[in-house]
């Protein structure tokens, strides 16, 4: 019943927006296509493949961060203001703004690094909740699994995120992009959690791109074949603990990408396997070399230790000293996509 309704309000809405089509612009027509696109998805049983809420930060509201601060964050999204410290909230900068500037549609979020006591407050929004603390080392963002306020239910593997960014960086700051898909509850950073940890996909820059927006594309690593029940997103304009006062990022357009359906059929894995030749190297065994372009690697936290394009099938991992345990490799091309897991002695 509630679903019915729920295709019948957008069909409702499709015959609105088509009404008043002659007096509108270029944006109707998105929205459009999206409602269609959205009935197709109701209708087709089985059918299902997640994306995140309120993605191109088109949607924003009011909130009374306290009796005597209002403030304004997308739907769907939280910042230092709507931190889980309730003292805070006066005191917070506000990191976080709707901005005009956007890729499509009306809106982008853009986020800056403010200064507050002589620390750079991160600009960040994230679909969890924060937990600050004034050592920028102790701070995190989680999963609250009770309130669903402060958490995304996500059940899909996707393939990959993509978005549009602008970055105007000061020194050597980079931005980052951080999805934890997960069971159970979920933090960044995660020390102690990580079993909880289904998939990681996470992107950064330091490239200043001169009010030009960029798209960035980077593939989730999976550490298990276990169905994730929330996704965790943390969008920051700054390096992590040692951001730079007044680093500016926009963002706009996320995107869960999906290569069975946007192929239209699923890859087939390949048959072969990487096996660890001596202490660092590498040995891509039984498969196509011309399926994959780039390889990277991925300690168990999740943060990328090797990135380069592939062009042998064999590597030599020794320049990048890693230490002894377990690592995820991940193999990437326009024909296929292949992940596992190698122990590193």
């Amino acid at each position: 019943m509630v679903k019915s309704r729920f295709i019948l309000d957008i069909g409702s809405e499709i015959s609105y927006i088509y009404s008043e089509l002659l007096l509108t612009n270029h944006f109707v027509m998105k929205r459009i296509v999206f409602l269609l696109g959205l009935l197709a998805l109701c209708c087709t049983p089985g059918f299902a493949q997640d994306q995140l809420e309120n993605p191109g930060f088109e949607e924003w509201e009011d909130i009374a961060a306290s009796p005597t601060d209002t403030i304004r964050e997308p739907v769907q999204w939280s910042s230092l203001k709507t931190s889980d410290d309730p003292a805070l909230p006066p005191l917070a900068p506000v990191v976080c703004t709707r901005s005009n500037m956007a890729h499509t549609g009306n809106h982008s979020v853009k986020l800056t690094n403010v200064e507050v006591f002589g620390i750079a407050a991160n600009g960040i929004v994230t679909n969890g909740r924060i937990h600050p603390n004034i050592t920028p080392a102790l701070a995190y963002t989680y999963t609250d699994t009770v309130n669903e306020q402060w958490h995304t239910k996500f059940t899909s593997r996707p393939d990959s995120i993509t978005g549009w960014y602008m970055y105007a960086p000061q020194g050597n700051d980079s931005l980052q992009v951080k999805l934890t898909l997960h069971q159970g509850y979920g933090q960044q950073p995660d020390d102690d959690e990580e079993a909880n940890w289904i998939g990681v996909a996470e992107f950064k820059s330091g490239t200043n791109t001169q009010g030009a927006w960029e798209r960035f594309s980077v593939p989730f690593t999976y550490f298990s074949e276990e169905i994730p029940e929330y996704v965790l997103v943390v969008i920051s304009s700054g390096n992590a603990y040692n951001a730079i006062a007044n680093s500016a990022a926009y963002f706009d357009d996320l995107e869960m990408i999906y290569n069975s359906t946007h192929a239209g059929v699923t890859p087939e894995k390949p048959a072969g396997f990487i096996a660890v030749a001596g202490l660092r190297k590498l040995w891509i065994k039984d498969m196509d070399m011309a399926d994959f372009d780039r390889i990277r690697v991925f300690n168990i936290t999740g943060k990328m230790v090797w990135n380069s394009r592939l062009d042998s099938e064999w590597i030599d991992l020794s320049r990048a000293q890693l230490p002894q345990g377990i690592y995820v490799v991940n193999l990437s091309g326009s024909r296929n996509v292949f992940t596992q897991k190698v122990i590193l002695r």
